[in-house]
């Protein structure tokens, strides 16, 4: 059954996961909102503690909503602080919280690339599709890390450290004949150039990052397949003790849908986003 306010919700998920997963910051125009307790951020890309970022969310496909982002917790790691930044999403009266682990090491700042949450939604419900039953579902590729110089600089680097493809495999029956559905997310490395840029919450000096997100998808049904390649073009600018200042992303985004009858339905949509900051609190 299909619910507008959680496909739209999933949506702006999926938009800020990849904002998320490289977690950075530059240099702030007006003050510096860094945590004074926590000095090794203050040089590093991770939000200020004890506030509140707020972020609006634009969709030319009609989904918008509303983030609010902040670093809820720290923990010890080897000798590592891994910091917790938490993004609460909101839409079509449904909400929805993600949870990535930041640190910084030797001038860059490291992003944990995780499995997504929605992965297990998926699997569970493909699971109860009828005369459906999962055999097999696993991901590869995890942990790997979206890293970034810290470096206020043109040519700056945003790349992945670790497995350079993550994938996720179901396998499964359907009435007795075997299918599988296999995708992969390769990160592109992207370059940095310095840009100052006015949004509500303030005037921001940055590194406006350039990437992109690559998947393929591959569907088989008995002795039929079917692969489908997916593109997410970002930009996005970044503020040292902020974070997040702006996002623009322009993606095909592609479902490739195993039916119970057997047949395989693709479905591709082309989606544009803004996400801007709005307030911190």
């Amino acid at each position: 059954m299909y619910y507008p306010s959680v496909n739209n919700l999933l949506r702006l998920g999926v938009a800020f996961f990849l904002m998320i997963s490289i977690g950075t910051g530059c240099e702030q125009a007006v003050e510096d909102l860094g945590d004074p307790q926590n000095s090794d951020k203050t040089s590093g890309f991770i939000p200020g503690g004890n506030r509140k970022y707020i972020y609006s969310v634009e969709s030319d496909g009609g989904a918008g909503g509303t983030v609010t982002q902040s670093v809820s917790g720290t923990r010890d790691s080897a000798g590592i602080t891994v910091y917790n930044l938490q993004s609460v999403i909101q839409a079509s009266g449904a909400s929805m919280t993600l949870n990535n682990n930041l640190f910084v090491i030797g001038g860059k700042t490291y992003t944990e690339i995780k499995v997504p949450d929605a992965w297990y939604q998926y699997v569970t419900l493909f699971n109860q599709m009828p005369n459906v039953r999962v055999t097999k579902a696993v991901v590869n590729g995890y942990p790997a890390y979206m890293v970034m110089d810290n470096a206020l600089k043109d040519g700056g680097k945003i790349a992945v450290s670790g497995p350079q493809v993550q994938e996720q495999l179901i396998e499964y029956t359907n009435n007795g004949n075997l299918g599988s559905v296999k995708q992969e997310i390769v990160h592109i490395t992207g370059t940095g150039k310095v840009e100052t840029i006015k949004v509500p919450a303030g005037s921001f000096v940055c590194s406006r990052f350039s990437y992109e997100v690559a998947t393929t998808i591959t569907t088989r049904v008995g002795h039929t397949q079917e692969t489908a390649n997916g593109n997410e073009k970002i930009t996005v600018w970044m503020a040292q003790g902020v974070g997040i200042v702006k996002q623009q992303s322009d993606a095909t985004l592609v479902s490739v849908i195993p039916l119970p009858t057997g047949e395989i339905k693709k479905i591709v949509t082309n989606t544009a986003s803004t996400t801007t900051l709005q307030n911190i609190q």
